[in-house]
């Protein structure tokens, strides 16, 4: 397989994010030890979190995995008293799933700690460099999202 020619100047983004990520991987790992969960399943209860009663499926769309995958994450999350599944008001066919106290207490635990440890980041910015940053990373961020639509279609996943 042939290496792709990158820009260097494409290489340099791609050097800067990646050191960009790196500086969270502190707060990451700390929080992820003390609530005995991974990545995924952090990511997995930030979802629910935004909007309860979500079910497999758009899980697995929003998470980027298979369902199957989901199914896993969501066994454990559910012997771990964090979430629980439902069937659906609106079709006894349908599971939504919702967070447990527990879950919701770890999600606003995980985003307080993060938002104060992340603030620090930016101490040695402008307002107008902060303004700046993020529009870029929005930018950066819809762009990552129209091609991983993209490449779940090419894998057979539907959008």
């Amino acid at each position: 397989m042939t290496k792709p020619v990158r820009s260097p100047k494409l290489e340099q983004a791609m050097t800067a994010l990646f050191q960009a990520s790196a500086l969270l991987d502190y707060i990451r790992l700390r929080i992820w030890d003390r609530e005995n969960l991974t990545v995924t399943q952090l990511r997995l209860l930030g979802h629910l979190f935004d909007q309860g009663g979500l079910s497999n499926a758009e899980l697995a769309d929003r998470l980027y995995v298979t369902r199957p995958s989901v199914s896993a994450l969501l066994e454990r999350l559910e012997r771990g008293g964090f979430i629980r599944r439902e069937v659906a008001s609106y079709d006894r066919r349908a599971i939504q799933i919702w967070l447990e106290p527990k879950g919701i207490d770890v999600q606003n635990s995980l985003r307080d700690e993060i938002r104060e440890y992340t603030s620090g980041l930016f101490e040695g910015m402008s307002e107008a460099e902060v303004e700046q940053f993020t529009a870029i990373v929005q930018k950066f961020v819809l762009s990552g999202r129209a091609r991983r639509e993209r490449d779940l279609e090419e894998q057979g996943y539907p959008g």
